[in-house]
């Protein structure tokens, strides 16, 4: 066998050199990680540049338009409330022109019914105020002329013909 010494300088060898290649990964990844904290941040100061004033000024615009738009909403409730208000008065003024105007026509009928039915009775009556009068000369005259042939036949000599009858 040979010496222990040896074996053990041989094993102290191999672990200096597995603990220097342990050593350069640790560095290796030492660096690496070194890197990418600098590239976040990096990418981290970035966005801290753009982001920052971005929402800085997104609060601020919602602050400048939150009290508009309370008030515009506000408006709105209260536009509402005056058109639901209108549209309950027009709706009554609606119904309360219909109604007079259905009374109104009913009268206008009314009264066209009256003048009509008073148009038909003067009808009547001046046409029995006239037609009788017409009737009682007409046959007035009718006698008269009746009796005006009866007279001239008497004044104008009858003719009797061959079969005794007289002939005018």
């Amino acid at each position: 066998m040979q010496n222990p010494q040896i074996v053990l300088i041989i094993f102290t060898a191999f672990t200096s050199v597995g603990v220097l290649i342990q050593a350069f990964v640790l560095l290796g990844m030492f660096i690496a990680l070194r890197k990418a904290t600098n590239k976040v941040h990096d990418l981290s100061d970035q966005l801290k540049q753009h982001l920052i004033p971005a929402l800085s000024h997104s609060r601020n615009l919602l602050e400048d338009i939150s009290p508009k738009i309370k008030v515009a909403t506000s408006n709105l409730v209260v536009a509402s409330e005056v058109i639901r208000t209108q549209a309950e008065h027009l709706n009554k003024t609606m119904s309360h022109v219909t109604d007079v105007a259905e009374t109104q026509v009913t009268r206008v009928d009314e009264m066209a019914t009256a003048v009509l039915d008073g148009l038909t009775q003067a009808t009547a009556a001046v046409q029995h105020g006239i037609s009788t009068p017409l009737k009682q000369v007409s046959g007035v005259l009718n006698g008269l002329r009746a009796g005006l042939e009866v007279l001239r036949k008497k004044e104008t000599p009858a003719h009797v013909g061959n079969d005794g009858i007289n002939v005018l």
